[in-house]
């Protein structure tokens, strides 16, 4: 056995054994203080969660965000994707003042999230069905499926409801479609009523669709969105819309208005693109040539309360004069 693999063996012993002993910690601090729990029937079982944890984690991006939202006090270290460098910035700077960001996406360190210490952990990414027996050592967890194709939003108030945040969540969702109505007037005011689409270029294809939140904004604000979203012919836009050869470029010409992701810095902009420049169909389209195209952060494409706001603001400026 090499000395790499000894210290290996020796690290994971020491991590399990620290969780072992935070578990049996936990349990008796907990008996002690008496602290308010509650409990919970879920998909991934019954769990027992603090009402009022004092340094909450988030265990994805969207997660740290809905913990802000929904009021809880964070952990001094929260995740961020391994591409990343910080939290993303229309995130609320104020509430994250003072807390680190870790690595934690999409390689999980769950030997760091020990050494942090949370009392509570919100998990969206219960796609992976065996993350959450990792994580309840460390500190209760509460586990849902974040990306499931749906509305988030749904999850979002299903869990405010479990964790007796509701009137919190509701806040939001009343200041959110506050403004949804404010941009929608003006929009009406104006006569501005484009067909909109969210796009991208990967692979040398064309990609229309709504995997993004994108659409969920767009159709909050009544606009029309492209029938190129509708990828299996139902009538309504989903996640796998339709992919375009080069060669079908043409088939663009009726979107108005393109809005694509792209980094937290502005750049990947899709016009940017060397082999969608060399395309005199993708050139001519009238959005191409109106400079109707415009990014959004790609990490707002996930769903967050401060994603959803960031992302309404980028259709607004877009939109209005």
């Amino acid at each position: 056995m090499t000395p790499s693999r000894i210290r290996r063996l020796r690290a994971v012993a020491l991590a399990t054994g620290a969780v072992f002993l935070l578990t049996s910690c936990t349990s008796a601090q907990a008996g002690e203080s008496g602290g308010e729990t509650l409990t919970i029937d879920t998909e991934f079982g019954e769990v027992t969660v603090p009402t009022e944890p004092e340094a909450a984690l988030g265990f994805y991006t969207t997660d740290v965000d809905i913990l802000i939202t929904l009021g809880y006090p964070l952990a001094s270290e929260q995740p961020i994707r391994d591409d990343w460098d910080s939290f993303p910035s229309y995130f609320p700077q104020e509430e994250l003042e003072g807390i680190k960001g870790f690595h934690n996406y999409p390689e999980f360190n769950l030997e760091h999230i020990l050494e942090v210490g949370p009392d509570f952990i919100l998990n969206g990414i219960g796609y992976e069905t065996d993350l959450h027996d990792k994580l309840t050592p460390i500190a209760p967890t509460y586990t849902y499926n974040a990306f499931d194709g749906g509305d988030w939003r749904d999850k979002f108030q299903t869990l405010a409801a479990d964790l007796g945040r509701e009137k919190q969540a509701q806040a939001w969702l009343d200041d959110y479609a506050a403004r949804i109505a404010e941009v929608k007037e003006q929009l009406d005011a104006e006569g501005i009523a484009p067909v909109v689409a969210d796009i991208s270029f990967w692979e040398g294809q064309i990609n229309v669709g709504c995997y993004s939140i994108s659409c969920l904004v767009f159709a909050d604000l009544g606009l029309e969105i492209s029938p190129l979203a509708d990828g299996d012919g139902d009538g309504e836009p989903d996640s796998d819309g339709t992919s375009l050869s080069m060669e079908q470029v043409g088939q663009l010409a009726d979107i108005d208005v393109i809005f694509t992701g792209v980094s937290e810095d502005g750049s990947g902009l899709i016009t940017d693109e060397e082999a969608l420049q060399a395309n005199p169909l993708w050139t001519a389209l009238p959005a191409i040539v109106n400079g109707g195209v415009h990014g959004y952060n790609y990490e707002m494409s996930y769903g967050s309360p401060s994603g959803q706001d960031g992302l309404l603001e980028v259709v607004r400026k877009a939109l209005l004069p």
